[in-house]
């Protein structure tokens, strides 16, 4: 490293080392012009269903590199992209088995508070928010 002194200052005046390899981006695009584009397109894939889950996600950038058949001084690279995008969490519902084997949504065991000719359906004029009825129907 050359070092020189301005004003009591000491500034490095490194030369650039003409061994050092290009970034890893800068081979990667010139070999696999593609791969970063669809890397970046995943990638913010992954980054919209987190935001929206609140669950971690991944993407992993895999390159393979195998002899050139025939030819001592070249490679192939081979890429591949794998995401791991998560997803919202699904509420499970409760159900009874019925004698059958079918499930039901309610309990085949117990008495009915109601015959079904005493249950009305709201319809149309329940709030699907709030489960509020908004308007009672003719009955």
């Amino acid at each position: 490293m050359k070092t020189t002194h301005r004003k009591g200052d000491q500034v490095d005046t490194q030369k650039k080392d003409e061994n050092r390899p290009p970034s890893f981006a800068a081979m990667l695009a010139q070999v696999r012009p593609r791969t970063d584009v669809e890397a970046a397109e995943t990638l913010r894939k992954v980054i919209e269903a987190v935001k929206a889950t609140g669950k971690t996600g991944s993407i992993t950038i895999r390159l393979d590199v195998k002899p050139a058949d025939g030819l001592n001084e070249a490679v192939v690279v081979y890429d591949r992209i794998t995401q791991k995008v998560p997803e919202k969490t699904r509420e499970g519902s409760m159900a009874f088995v019925t004698r059958d084997g079918d499930l039901s949504r309610t309990d085949p065991s117990a008495m009915p508070l109601f015959d079904d000719e005493d249950i009305r359906d709201a319809g149309a004029h329940v709030d699907p928010k709030t489960g509020e009825i908004k308007e009672a129907p003719e009955a």
